[in-house]
């Protein structure tokens, strides 16, 4: 279930390269994506508590933008 929950962060950020950075991710590459791991903890216990909310209606764009600047650093490497 969180893996699933991780996966849908992930593609809704940047589709196309949704494998590369789940490996990434969960390869436990904390200094890479700090940001990300934060709120896929935070939306997986959500979830568990029985609050189904999209990322988009949880976060700014501050944090998305900040996802997306995680992700796209890395994939630049």
């Amino acid at each position: 279930m969180k893996e699933n929950q991780l996966r849908k962060i992930v593609a809704e950020v940047c589709d196309g390269y949704t494998e590369t950075i789940m490996d990434a991710i969960l390869e436990d590459n904390v200094k890479g994506f700090p940001i990300t791991k934060a709120v896929w903890h935070f939306m997986c216990e959500l979830k568990e508590n029985n609050i189904v909310m999209e990322l988009n209606d949880i976060f700014i764009d501050l944090i998305i933008d900040r996802l997306y600047r995680e992700i796209s650093n890395y994939l630049a490497r």
